[in-house]
C-alpha cells in the first residue's frame, strides 16, 4: 500500500499542477524563461561515448570490466564515473529524442540554481531572477554534460543543511542515500563531501567560540544559527556514513582510486583545456568577471550580515571556480542565495511595479517565445537531427559519413583527435578509436595514449615511424592544420583520401603500391 501510494503518479501530477497554479503569471513566465535559457544543444565532445555507454548498459544490464571502445587499451580496467547517468541519458534519447534530453538537463540546471537561491526565505520571483543572472554568467560551461548532476547535488546538500540548521528539517540521516545515488551518477560527489566537511568545521568553531567566549560571540551579532552539540555529533556521523555510502558502486574503492589517478596524473590535467585555471583575458571568462564585479559591488554596498559558514563555503568555491574552467559555475551556484536576498531587499518595489504593467508582461512573452523557438532549432530537432547541429558546430560529421561509406579506403587502426573520440564512438561504432575523453590518465605498461596522441599529432621527430610500429596505425583522422597532416602530405608511403575544412584523412599506402 505504501509503495502504491508513493508511486501514485496522478497524485504527484495533481500536486505539481496545484503548485504551479498557486504562483503568479509573472513567475510562470520567469520560470519558463529560466528553462528556455538552460536548454542547450548536444555539443559536448564526450556526449557520444556517454550515449554509447548508456545504450550498451541498457542492452547488457551490466558495466564492462574492460574498455570496449578503443583498440589501444582494450585491457584497461575501465571505471565509468557516470555509468548510471549514461543509462538515463540513453533511455531518454532513445525514447524521446534530443530535445527531450536537452529539456531534462535544462530542468536539472534550473533546479540546481533555484535550490541554491532558496537557502534563505525569499519570494519565488527573486529566486528566479537570481538564478537567471547566475545561469547567464555560467552559460559557457553549462549544457548537456554529466557534471550538471554535481551542480544539483551541491545545491541539494546545501539546501538540506541550511534547512536542518534552522530546524525546518528534523533529520539529515537520508543524506547518505543521496550520496549513494550521486556516487553512481557522477564523480563530483567529492564536492558534496567537501561541503559537509567545511560546514562541520566552521560550525564546530562557532560552537566552541560560543562556549568559550559567549560575550564576544553575542557582540558579533552573527546572523546565522549555530549548531548544538547534538547536531554536531549527528552531522559528524552522517558525514562518515555518507562517505561510506560512496563505496556502494560497481567498482567499490576502484572508483575513488581511478579518480585519484586522474587528478594526480602529471600530464593529463595540465593538457586538458577545461582543467586549466581560469584566465580572465579569455572571452569565455567575461561573463564570470562581470558577475564577480557586480556581486562584489552589491555585497559591499548593501550586505551587512555576519554569516561565517556561508562566507567560508562561498569563498572556498570561488577558489575552486578559479582553479579549473569546468568548475566556473560553482561560485555562481554558491552565491545565488546572496543574490536573491539582495534583489528582494533592494529592488522589490521597482520590480513589483514593472510586473504590474501589461506591456512589460507582453514583452516578456514575446522574448520567451522567440528564445524558445531558437532553442528548439538549436538543439536540432528538425531535419538532420542533432548530427546536423554538430556539423554546423565544427565537428567532422561529413568526414565520418564519408569514412563509413568508403571502408575500403581507410585502414583498421586509426589515429584520431582526442576531442573527436567520443563522437566517433557514437557515430562510427564499427571503428575502435585510438583515444577519447575517457582516457587522458589511462596507462598500461608503455602505452600512455594521451601522451602518444599529442606526440604523434605534433609530428615530433620519428613520430610517423613510432605510431606505425607501436600501435600499427594505418589511417589518420585529424584536423587539416595539424603538423602531422603536413608531414604526411610529403611522404610517398601515405596518401590523402579525404579532406574538407574540418578534417583530413590519410591512409597508409600498401607496400606493394609504394613506388
Amino acid at each position: 500500500m505504501i509503495i502504491a501510494n508513493a508511486l501514485n503518479l496522478k497524485g504527484i501530477f495533481n500536486y505539481i499542477r496545484k503548485a504551479f497554479a498557486s504562483i503568479g503569471l509573472a513567475e510562470r513566465f520567469l520560470l519558463f524563461l529560466l528553462l528556455v535559457v538552460c536548454v542547450r544543444p548536444l555539443l559536448d565532445p564526450d556526449f557520444g561515448w556517454h550515449l554509447r555507454s548508456g545504450t550498451d548498459l541498457l542492452k547488457n544490464l551490466s558495466v564492462p570490466k574492460f574498455d570496449p571502445y578503443s583498440y589501444t587499451l582494450p585491457d584497461y580496467h575501465w571505471v565509468n564515473f557516470e555509468w548510471l547517468t549514461d543509462g538515463v541519458v540513453a533511455f531518454v534519447y532513445q525514447n524521446w529524442g534530443a530535445l527531450s534530453l536537452s529539456i531534462l538537463f535544462a530542468l536539472l540546471i534550473g533546479g540546481a540554481f533555484l535550490l541554491a537561491a532558496s537557502l534563505e526565505k525569499t519570494a519565488l520571483k527573486y529566486k528566479i531572477l537570481a538564478a537567471l543572472v547566475a545561469i547567464l554568467a555560467s552559460l559557457p560551461i553549462l549544457g548537456v554534460r554529466m557534471q550538471m548532476v554535481t551542480l544539483l547535488g551541491m545545491a541539494l546538500i546545501l539546501w538540506i543543511l541550511y534547512r536542518w540548521r534552522r530546524g525546518e528539517i528534523k533529520t539529515i540521516w537520508w543524506l547518505p542515500i543521496i550520496f549513494l545515488v550521486w556516487t553512481n551518477l557522477h564523480a563530483g560527489f567529492a564536492t558534496g563531501l567537501l561541503i559537509m566537511a567545511v560546514f562541520f568545521v566552521v560550525e564546530l568553531i562557532k560552537y566552541l567560540a560560543l562556549l568559550w567566549w559567549p560575550k564576544i560571540y553575542k557582540r558579533l551579532h552573527i546572523a546565522e544559527a549555530a549548531l548544538s552539540a547534538n547536531q554536531l555529533k549527528s552531522l559528524l556521523w552522517v558525514g562518515l556514513a555518507s562517505g561510506a555510502a560512496t563505496l556502494v558502486n560497481p567498482y567499490g574503492w576502484g572508483l575513488h582510486y581511478d579518480f585519484y589517478k586522474f587528478m594526480t596524473n602529471p600530464f593529463a590535467i595540465p593538457n586538458i583545456a577545461e582543467w586549466q585555471p581560469v584566465v580572465f583575458s579569455h572571452p569565455i571568462s567575461y561573463n564570470f568577471i562581470i558577475y564577480i564585479v557586480l556581486f562584489a559591488t552589491v555585497l559591499l554596498l548593501a550586505y551587512r550580515k555576519i554569516e561565517p559558514t556561508r562566507w567560508v563555503v562561498t569563498g572556498l568555491f570561488l577558489v575552486l571556480s578559479l582553479m579549473y574552467w569546468r568548475n566556473m559555475p560553482f561560485f555562481m551556484l554558491m552565491s545565488t542565495g546572496f543574490l536573491a536576498e539582495m534583489i528582494q531587499e533592494h529592488t522589490h518595489l521597482v520590480f513589483d511595479k514593472l510586473l504590474k504593467k501589461r506591456w512589460i508582461l507582453l514583452t516578456l512573452v514575446v522574448i520567451v517565445s522567440i528564445l524558445a523557438a531558437q532553442r528548439i532549432s538549436d538543439v536540432g530537432s528538425g531535419a538532420g537531427g542533432p548530427t546536423k547541429r554538430l556539423g554546423e558546430a565544427g565537428y567532422p560529421i561529413a568526414a565520418i559519413n564519408w569514412a563509413k561509406a568508403n571502408p575500403d579506403k581507410i585502414g583498421a587502426h586509426m589515429l584520431n583527435e582526442y576531442g573527436w573520440g567520443g563522437l566517433i564512438i557514437w557515430q562510427f561504432p564499427e571503428q575502435r578509436v585510438f583515444i577519447d575523453g575517457r582516457m587522458p590518465h589511462w596507462q598500461v605498461d608503455n602505452r600512455f595514449v594521451f601522451y602518444d596522441e599529442e606526440y604523434f599529432i605534433s609530428a615530433h621527430p620519428g613520430a610517423v615511424e613510432a605510431m606505425e610500429k607501436k600501435y600499427g596505425i594505418d589511417w589518420v583522422f585529424i584536423q587539416p592544420d595539424r603538423p602531422l597532416a603536413l608531414v604526411l602530405s610529403g611522404r610517398d608511403d601515405w596518401e590523402k583520401v579525404y579532406g574538407d575544412g574540418v578534417a583530413v584523412i590519410y591512409r597508409k599506402v600498401p607496400p606493394s603500391n609504394v613506388e
